[in-house]
């Protein structure tokens, strides 16, 4: 019995591709997702001045990294197919899977590896972007330029060795013999090195002189590192949080590119802005520029960000990014439009920067879509629908569960204090929304910041209530009247 399901197929080139589900096999699909999650999303991103710094002395296998999609060959009962996570396969007449069928005789059952798909180039690095394009071409798809790197076993092996195999070494040495003849699928180049000044010898070799993207680098603990060099983005500031304990800083920023239709798409939060000096004039500069939005956007820990117009540019240097979560589902972001506020429209694909970092303000930069262009972005990693048209989408009006007022006069001032308990309805539209907020306002003018507020959010009403009840429990004492 196949473990794919090759009904729903259409033409990829000269072979078959089905979109999603085309694995029935769920164990299977098991395997190829808890390898995503358990082992490629914990790679940790490295720039290459940080190699010295954080790379143990010892043996470790270093790989370039080839700039493609991570994939899996599947061989099983005389059939060859490529997988994502998704469920996406191609299978079929495509010039490297013939080459697998070729050699499948010395493997031991079904067989499962973990590589890098590819378009295979002469002259310049492969990219990620040209694979896209091949996978899109239906019909006309150039499947012939189809390359794979596999680079890990997930299940079987051949006469000699079979899985589970711990050491890195022993399974390197299998995709060595089994894929050694190899032109279109092949055992992705490795080197064993001893010291950080070999790895980055490596690097020195195969990224700054030829034209691989990076460095996979594992070692024999089990961590791998992703070694890329860093790269600089534009992105305009629209929105900041303040620092806990000194309200005169900046503590985060949130930054957007620009659509071709002129809207703003959340790229993400920086909140490596420098040393205390930074902060403040960072502050000075955006606190000005206040703007009311309809949409709300939280840090990690709550801490609502508070908006700002479309003014501030900056330069922002990251080690990568990624437009697919650990799941493998791709990574969408909030598209805004400002005219006098902020308003969301809808979520669509981009990236997830890793620790980006401020370097300078760009006041040569303009607020427009080439200078903050999300090609920025789509040229390191693949963002499908970089081109479409942002659409609003109609959000169901929030229910407020409930609401007090309490008061208190001093000297003839008055204080107020006011909860407010809401179930926003709009979670399952928009992950960005929890499902319930508590909100508590203090006003008390004789204090020399007149307004506090604190927001805290809650999975469910029973959460939400109990959080309520605590913060009238710590700041309703004797004196307070109810409204």
């Amino acid at each position: 019995m196949s473990i794919f399901n090759l009904k729903k197929s259409t033409a990829l080139g000269s072979g078959q591709m089905i979109q999603n589900g085309g694995i029935e096999d769920k164990e299977v699909l098991s395997k190829l997702m808890g390898y995503r999650k358990s082992v490629v999303a914990g790679y940790r991103s490295l720039l290459v001045e940080d190699i010295s710094s954080n790379i143990a002395f010892g043996e470790m296998y270093v790989s370039p990294k080839i700039d493609g999609e991570l994939w899996f060959l599947i061989i099983d009962n005389g059939e060859a197919a490529l997988s994502n996570t998704s469920g996406k396969v191609i299978f079929g007449d495509i010039p490297l899977l013939d080459e697998v069928k070729a050699q499948m005789n010395q493997l031991q059952g079904q067989s499962i590896f973990a590589g890098e798909l590819y378009v295979a180039t002469k002259d310049t690095r492969p990219r990620v972007s040209d694979l896209a394009s091949a996978l899109g071409g239906g019909p006309k798809a150039e499947v012939n330029k189809l390359g794979f790197a596999v680079f890990d076993v997930l299940h079987g092996g051949d006469s000699k060795s079979v899985m589970p195999l711990a050491e890195y070494s022993e399974r390197l040495e299998m995709m060595q013999r089994i894929f050694e003849k190899g032109k279109r699928v092949k055992c992705v180049k490795t080197h064993v090195a001893n010291t950080p000044e070999d790895a980055k010898g490596l690097y020195d070799s195969w990224v700054e002189e030829g034209n691989a993207e990076g460095l996979i680098i594992r070692q024999n603990n089990g961590r791998i590192y992703k070694v890329k060099p860093s790269f600089t983005v534009d992105a305009v500031i629209i929105g900041y949080t303040e620092k806990n304990d000194d309200e005169t800083q900046v503590r985060s920023v949130i930054l957007a590119l620009m659509r071709n239709d002129n809207t703003f798409q959340l790229l993400g939060s920086c909140g490596n802005l420098g040393d205390k000096k930074s902060r403040k004039e960072m502050l000075e500069k955006i606190e000005p520029l206040q703007a009311s939005s309809s949409w709300r956007f939280t840090s990690g820990d709550g801490a609502m960000y508070r908006f700002v117009k479309p003014e501030v540019i900056i330069e922002v240097k990251m080690s990568d990014v990624q437009s697919e979560d650990s799941s493998g589902d791709l990574i969408r972001k909030m598209v805004l439009d400002f005219k006098s506020e902020w308003t969301a429209l809808q979520k669509l694909p981009l990236a997830s920067i890793i620790h980006p970092v401020f370097v300078r303000y760009r006041k040569d930069k303009s607020i427009n879509p080439t200078d903050l262009r999300l090609e920025q972005i789509s040229d390191r990693c693949l963002v499908s629908d970089a081109k479409v048209s942002a659409e609003a989408i109609e959000l169901p009006e929030s229910e407020i569960i409930r609401r007090e007022v309490y008061t208190k006069e001093s000297k003839g001032l008055m204080a107020v204090r006011k909860l407010v308990l809401w179930k926003t309805n709009k979670n399952q539209l928009d992950s960005n929304y929890a499902p319930y907020v508590v909100h508590w306002t203090d006003y008390s003018p004789s204090r020399k910041e007149p307004l506090k507020r604190e927001v805290r959010l809650a999975s469910n009403q029973k959460s939400a209530e109990e959080i309520a009840d605590q913060m009238i429990e710590s700041n309703i004492k004797k004196g307070w009247e109810k409204n």
